[in-house]
């Protein structure tokens, strides 16, 4: 009778981890996204995966891979964001200096990085275009071992010329804490190949130190303030939008983070992205499966528990 119900339990834990992968994030359909960021766009989770690229205007394979790369990304739909880190060498017109600031975090300050190079919640997990057939796999790793997460609440609403954001943790928590704004359909004037827009592209973040509610990195568009009470980590953010942000074409990505011997580590993490919601709502289908065939499970598994204890009794 101990055997069922240990078999019971772990039943019980596996199917709510599926349902946690398969319900967190939040996809705005981009026809009505700038009227909903005027409303306020809310977001609860913290198991995205955090998948980003480092790439480049210049790179003739990363222009090859990169509608593959897209594809996958939205397969996975709410349950990756993708970040294209593009470099500021002076060639490369899309990068910046947020994406300047987290390539430097992300590799150490290495002077070397090969482009393409995919990193999956802070690790190094790809490297070249030759295996991007197991990129999909990785991705798939990073979930299955994603058991534990810092649950986060985001939110993000358009005020005039500014974005407000509201970040709350669950805990009081330490390390780092992240806002970055990526933006789509961005056009290079040095593009190589036929790729002319680009897309998930990181344009500006801000990185709070959790621990001394200090500014890490952040431009002077920035302001936010820290609160910690009731054992949760408030933190509320305002940016001022510059000229050359496209507001109509943004997203939003917030992460709670950890460095440790130079490795970083992502704790939770949750977006808010625009997309073709006609796919998430075709993806329903999943949890909808995923709940049927739970109930199934714990009515097959009960009946097998009752006709244990029926026949100790007997």
């Amino acid at each position: 009778m101990k055997r069922m119900r240990l078999n019971y339990n772990k039943a019980l834990i596996s199917i709510l981890i599926i349902l946690i992968f398969t319900l967190n994030g939040t996809i705005v359909n981009s026809d009505s996204f700038t009227e909903k960021l005027t409303e306020g766009i809310e977001s609860n989770g913290g198991s995205t995966i955090i998948l980003e690229e480092y790439t480049a205007t210049w790179c003739q394979v990363c222009a090859e891979i990169d509608p593959e790369v897209k594809e996958l990304a939205s397969m996975h739909d709410e349950r990756v964001a993708l970040i294209a880190l593009h470099p500021a060498d002076g060639v490369d017109d899309l990068g910046n200096y947020a994406s300047s600031k987290r390539i430097n975090y992300l590799f150490n300050n290495s002077p070397i990085i090969q482009s393409p190079t995919f990193l999956l919640d802070g690790d190094i997990v790809l490297e070249g275009a030759e295996q991007i057939n197991m990129l999909n796999s990785k991705i798939m790793q990073t979930q299955s071992k994603k058991s534990e997460f810092t649950t986060i609440f985001f939110s993000a609403k358009r005020i005039n010329n500014s974005i407000s954001f509201e970040m709350i943790l669950d805990s009081e928590s330490t390390g780092i804490a992240n806002i970055m704004i990526i933006e789509n359909k961005l056009i290079s004037n040095n593009y190589v190949g036929d790729l002319e827009k680009f897309d998930n592209v990181l344009v500006d973040m801000i990185s709070i130190n959790l621990d001394n509610k200090s500014l890490i990195s952040g431009t002077n568009d920035w302001f936010f303030i820290q609160n910690n009470s009731n054992n949760k980590t408030n933190i509320l953010a305002t940016y001022n939008i510059k000229g050359e942000i496209n507001a109509e074409n943004i997203g939003f990505l917030a992460s709670h983070e950890i460095q440790n011997e130079n490795t970083t580590s992502v704790l939770g993490a949750v977006k808010i992205f625009q997309g073709d919601t006609s796919n998430q709502d075709s993806s329903l289908f999943i949890p909808i499966f995923l709940i049927i065939f739970s109930l199934g499970v714990f009515a097959s598994l009960g009946q097998l528990n009752s006709k244990s204890i029926n026949d100790e009794n007997e």
